[in-house]
């Protein structure tokens, strides 16, 4: 197929130029007036689950959270919270927002939202003298889990 002039390119280019161009009233030497844009609904950025409010991801997110050490000792502990997100596929989700509470003890991030590194990676820590149970809200998606305590050893 052969390739259109150059002198047509240049037409089109023009033409599609002028069609864009703002019209001018002849009689008037007032600048024209930009047409008003409709007011699109914006979609819901904030999502809200079980009072943690964190902007909401543009995407699914498939969330991963863990404590390391799985348990707290006997008489409790401190054990750091691991969260990573990721897209479907398994691609790392940076950017996320993470906001987590727990029904024991105390985190370190206190409420405040986390986001995710580069490798869809953030953290917190756990101090509990029992039982805990850790909820979040990253980017929409709920998560839950336990963070046990060991019982006493017997003497």
């Amino acid at each position: 197929m052969a390739r259109p002039s150059r002198f047509l390119r240049l037409a089109v280019v023009a033409l599609v130029g002028c069609e864009s161009a703002p019209k001018r009233d002849p009689v008037s030497s007032a600048p024209p007036q930009a047409a008003p844009t409709p007011a699109a609904e914006p979609p819901e950025v904030v999502s809200r689950i079980e009072g943690l409010e964190v902007e909401r991801a543009t995407e699914e997110v498939v969330v991963t959270a863990w404590a390391e050490p799985r348990y707290l000792p006997p008489g409790g502990g401190v054990v750091q919270i691991l969260v990573r997100t990721q897209r479907r596929g398994g691609a790392p989700f940076p950017g996320v927002e993470i906001r987590l509470k727990t029904n024991s003890g105390s985190l370190y991030s206190a409420g405040r939202v986390l986001s995710t590194d580069r490798s869809g990676m953030t953290r917190d820590r756990l101090t509990a003298t029992k039982t805990a149970e850790i909820t979040m809200n990253a980017g929409g998606t709920r998560f839950r889990f336990l963070v046990p305590v060991l019982p006493a050893e017997p003497d």
